[in-house]
């Protein structure tokens, strides 16, 4: 289990308090379905609109927001246990959370750029392994 020093965990507060979550969220969503092309097949009611900008998009990016918000309020002890079940009885691969995470670091990286240092970019990468753990939690 993945655990943040309070010193990541003011990182990953601050980056949450200053982004603009719903455009970085479905940026980030928009670059794992273009990146990762599997994590589409159970988005078919987007009939292939996978844009950030696409309401199909901006409403699931609302949804990841919602769950992100909780998770930064309960830092280093999530609990996704329904929201896990959930995503197993449709059967979301465990590794879309993980890249998801992943491209969520991309647009911090592009948004922050040099204000998004190694140690704030490593206290992200940890966050969202912490996300992906917990998402995960019920299919183990």
């Amino acid at each position: 289990m993945v655990v943040l020093t309070k010193e990541e965990l003011g990182y990953i507060v601050e980056i949450w308090s200053q982004v603009d979550k719903k455009l970085i969220t479905a940026r980030a969503l928009e670059r794992v379905f273009a990146v990762y092309p599997w994590t589409t097949r159970l988005f078919s009611k987007l009939n292939g609109k996978f844009k950030a900008t696409d309401v199909g998009v901006q409403e699931h990016a609302a949804k990841v927001v919602s769950a992100l918000d909780i998770a930064v309020k309960n830092i280093n002890n999530i609990n996704f246990k329904q929201l896990s079940s959930d995503h197993q009885k449709i059967g979301v691969d465990t590794q879309n959370f993980k890249a998801l995470g992943q491209t969520f670091l991309v647009e911090l990286a592009l948004q922050y750029k040099l204000k998004f240092s190694a140690k704030k970019h490593a206290a992200a990468h940890k966050f969202f392994k912490q996300v992906a753990e917990a998402l995960s939690s019920s299919y183990h």
